[in-house]
C-alpha cells in the first residue's frame, strides 16, 4: 500500500510532532501524511529531550494509522529503523558503517545521525486512532557528537532524504502489518549496534547493568545480568561501553 502523499512543509514551526498532532486530530489527513519543518523551536526526543533543529537537516513527522493493536505499536521505531538504514545506503552511506541502536537511534562510526519519537493517539481502544512516527536526520548541520549525511554524500538534499526515506518506511510499514514482526526484528538484528556488549538501561525509578544480547520477538531489550539470568526492559534509556581497543 502506498502512502498517500501529502506534505505540509513549513519554514518554522515549534515542533512537526505537535503540528502533525493537531491535524490528525481535527483533520481527516490521510495515512502517510508528512509535516516537516526547515527548522523546529522546541523538537524534541524521548523522555522530554531536546533535539537541536537547525537549518540544513530533515525534522518530519509521518502520519500512521496502522491496523494493529496499540500494544504492538512500539514496533514501529523498529520499522522506521530499518527504513532509515535502507535510506542511508541509497543515498550513499557504506551500509557496513550504519548501525541500530536500540529503541530509536541511528548511528554511523558510532556517532548519531537519525533519531525517532513514536506518539500514539487511541482513546483506550484496542487500536490506534493514529500513530505519529517523528524522525530527525543529520544532513549538513549534525550537532557537535554527531554525523550528517554530507560527510559521505555531499550532493544530497533534505528534499531527497525525505522523499527516500518516506518511500523505504512505506515499504516496511506494509512488511510489518501484513507479516509481522518477524522480518523487520531480523533486518533490524543484521545491524544492530552494541551486540556483546556491555550494556546500562536506566529506567524511571532503577537501573540495571548486563550484556545486550538483542531484541526478543516484541521488541524488547534483552540484557544478560552478571548472575547469567536474562532479563526483558521494554523501555529505558541504554547506554554502552566503550568497545575495547
Amino acid at each position: 500500500m502506498a502512502f498517500q502523499a501529502r506534505l505540509y512543509h513549513h519554514p518554522t514551526l515549534v515542533s512537526t510532532m505537535d503540528e502533525a498532532r493537531a491535524l490528525a486530530t481535527t483533520q481527516a489527513v490521510p495515512e502517510g501524511a508528512v509535516v516537516q519543518a526547515d527548522q523546529q523551536t522546541s523538537g524534541r526526543g524521548r523522555f522530554g529531550n531536546t533535539w537541536t533543529s537547525p537549518l540544513g537537516n530533515l525534522y518530519m513527522t509521518l502520519v500512521l494509522r496502522p491496523r494493529v493493536a496499540t500494544t504492538l505499536c512500539a514496533q514501529l521505531s523498529f520499522v522506521v529503523a530499518v527504513a532509515l538504514a535502507d535510506t542511508l545506503k541509497a543515498l550513499g552511506v557504506p551500509a557496513t558503517n550504519t548501525k541500530l541502536k536500540w529503541p530509536n537511534d541511528v548511528l554511523i562510526d558510532g556517532r548519531k545521525i537519525a533519531g525517532i519519537l513514536l506518539e500514539m493517539q487511541s482513546g483506550q481502544k484496542d487500536v490506534p486512532d493514529f500513530l505519529l512516527a517523528g524522525i530527525g536526520v543529520n544532513v549538513v548541520a549534525p550537532p557537535e557528537a554527531g554525523i550528517g549525511i554530507a560527510s559521505f554524500a555531499s550532493h544530497v538534499d533534505v528534499a531527497q532524504v525525505r522523499t527516500q526515506l518516506v518511500a523505504d518506511i512505506a515499504h516496511w510499514y506494509d512488511i510489518w502489518q501484513e507479516q509481522g514482526f518477524a522480518h523487520v526484528r531480523t533486518r533490524w538484528l543484521e545491524n544492530a549496534y552494541g551486540v556483546g556488549q556491555p550494556v546500562t538501561a536506566r529506567m524511571a525509578d532503577k537501573s540495571a547493568q548486563g550484556v545486550f544480547e538483542g531484541i526478543d520477538a516484541d521488541g524488547n531489550l534483552i540484557m544478560r545480568e552478571a548472575s547469567g539470568q536474562a532479563r526483558i526492559i521494554n523501555s529505558a534509556a541504554v547506554h554502552f561501553a566503550p568497545a575495547p581497543s
